[in-house]
């Protein structure tokens, strides 16, 4: 049996619109003036460089026959001085490129960053953390390439026209063989472009793949070093290793063979030059000194060539770098349909959803069919088995996924019409493992806070989540340094976590398991003091069903599907779903 898959009579192909790597030239001309001054000086450091060649001649074929010892010595200190301000000019030339790459940093890095911090919940779920964060190095590569060719393109090329007429003022004879280097290093450049393409697209694709691996591993070294998994770890990234590396190593063996080419053709050209050179000296065509100093000028002719020509591999590793970002850059911010300003949210909506389904991808239904009414106020448990939905509900419900069918409205307000930001300043998601970011406990509190928070607020929101205590006994209180990777509990960070979200301040709070890993005593105080914040709705996520005895309405969740709605001693009396997980 065959299955045959065709496109129907409808279909019309849709090219993605992908930043070349020209588009990108716009950012370098921002900084003309910065290019012009580092153009100039690298010009100014050549002439100096090709009078001095003219002093060797002129040491030769004049000084030394004619015994002119003082005009040497007057030549001679004249030259020294300007080599010193040769020197510095080339300080100042490489100042004013270090200058610009850090301005081209700030255009191309922190743009990727900025764009990173607004891409849709959806995209961190289907990405690995080192595959997003190995795009920097991408990034760098780009700024490397675009300095580099737009200095070649106004600096090589100008040396190479001054040079080349200087040389062919010297002697045409000479001048027309060196030509001959520039079809001879075009070949070789065109022989290798598409190894390099590939070989270079395989050797990042590998790096990222390794450093992945690794960020992943660091992350988990707790429960490796727990399962005795250290070996198997190991091993695992070692076979990444070794397949970067082995990419890494043809990438490299590539380049030196086109290097070695290249090297040979310089070479021979020298040679070849002095073998012609000899022979008109022999004739007394030119002067051994002419000779000299077309041989010291031939560098300063091949030397901007060859940078010219080796911007081939610099350009296709950008390109390719350039591609791996617009993987990143084609998936739009999640804020860039957002109706910003045009629909308000009016305080005590009601939160109403309609028939909803949500699936990750291609599978079956997460979400399924659910429609319910939350209004203001109302302190509600969503219950289930794991995998029966609730998180994603709960985070369709702050818009991180968009739902594939149904509506979710804050009264007659779809939320895909609302500002997210202003989204999520009125319904506050707070997930199950909260992030703890390096910096003190205050900075932690603060961050998302409303405007305005007060030192009242952040003690009253502290009290609320049973923290304050524990925070008083660190060393230095509120200011105490504090990290993700340790020295506080598992149990401190969610405490620190919620009083975070409390801060916020939004209508609407959803905890999504966020006192799971406290105690029983410690969990009923912090349900009391959330159940007395009476303008609040608060909507928790929960296994342990004695939150759900808590609260005045449960919503009982089984395979996506909302099964039942009710208190807590009315599901009990109706010896359902709900009845059979409490008795369990």
């Amino acid at each position: 049996m065959s299955i045959f898959i065709a496109p129907n009579v409808s279909y019309k192909p849709v090219k993605e619109k992908k930043q070349s790597l020209g588009s990108l030239a716009f950012i370098i001309f921002r900084q003309k003036l910065l290019m012009i001054n580092i153009i100039v000086a690298a010009l100014l450091v050549t002439l100096v460089s090709v009078f001095g060649t003219y002093y060797l001649q002129t040491i030769i074929d004049v000084y030394i026959p004619n015994n002119m010892k003082n005009t040497l010595g007057v030549v001679s200190l004249g030259l020294i001085f300007a080599y010193v301000i040769q020197q510095l000019l080339s300080y100042a030339r490489d100042y004013l490129l270090i200058v610009l790459g850090q301005r081209l940093s700030i255009d191309i890095i922190l743009s990727y960053i900025k764009h990173i911090f607004e891409l849709p919940m959806s995209f961190f779920s289907t990405r690995r953390t080192g595959e997003i964060v190995s795009r920097f190095t991408d990034a760098n590569t780009i700024i490397e390439a675009l300095a580099s060719t737009m200095i070649s393109i106004f600096l090589d090329l100008g040396i190479l026209v001054i040079i080349g007429t200087v040389l062919a003022i010297q002697n045409t004879t000479l001048f027309l063989i060196s030509l001959l280097a520039i079809p001879a290093y075009f070949l070789v450049i065109w022989l290798f472009m598409r190894p390099f393409s590939k070989l270079n697209n395989n050797q990042m694709e590998a790096g990222s793949m390794l450093s992945s691996s690794i960020i992943e591993d660091v992350n988990g070294i707790e429960t490796i070093k727990a399962l005795n998994s250290e070996a198997v770890a190991y091993r695992k990234i070692d076979h990444e290793f070794i397949a970067y590396l082995e990419k890494a190593f043809l990438y490299s063996k590539t380049e030196a063979i086109q290097n070695a080419i290249k090297g040979l053709l310089h070479l021979a050209l020298n040679v070849l030059i002095l073998w012609v050179g000899a022979q008109l000296v022999m004739i007394d065509k030119i002067s051994v000194g002419q000779l000299f100093t077309y041989n010291a000028l031939l560098g300063f002719f091949t030397d901007p060539l060859q940078n010219i020509i080796n911007l081939q591999t610099k350009l296709q590793q950008a390109s390719v770098a350039n591609n791996r970002l617009n993987e990143i850059y084609l998936v739009n911010s999640e804020f860039k349909d957002s109706k910003q300003g045009i629909h308000r949210i009016h305080q005590n909506s009601s939160l109403i959803v309609e028939n909803v389904s949500y699936k990750y991808g291609f599978g079956l239904p997460v979400i399924d069919d659910i429609s319910l009414l939350i209004k203001p106020g109302e302190k509600i448990a969503l219950v289930g088995t794991s995998g029966s939905g609730k998180s994603t509900f709960a985070k369709l419900l702050v818009n991180f996924f968009e739902p594939d069918s149904g509506l979710i409205l804050l009264d007659k307000t779809k939320l895909n019409d609302i500002n997210k930001h202003d989204l999520r300043a009125y319904i506050n998601y707070l997930p199950h493992e909260p992030f703890i970011f390096s910096g003190s406990i205050m900075d932690n509190l603060l961050l998302g806070a409303k405007p305005g928070t007060t030192q009242e607020d952040i003690i009253n929101a502290v009290e609320i989540a049973q923290i304050k205590d524990d925070i008083e006994k660190m060393p230095q209180g509120f200011w105490t340094e504090i990290s993700e990777s340790g020295n506080i509990s598992g149990g401190q960070k969610q405490r620190i976590a919620l009083a975070r979200a409390i801060l916020v301040d939004s209508p609407i709070l959803v905890l999504d398991e966020s006192t799971s890993n406290l105690d029983v005593l410690m969990e009923k105080k912090i349900i009391d003091n959330l159940l007395i914040l009476k303008e609040k709705t608060i909507i928790f996520v929960a296994h342990r069903l004695t939150i759900s005895q808590r609260v005045n309405r449960i919503l009982t969740m089984q395979n996506g599907k909302i099964v039942e709605d009710g208190s807590h001693n009315t599901l009990l009396q109706s010896d359902g779903y709900y009845a059979s997980l409490f008795n369990d």
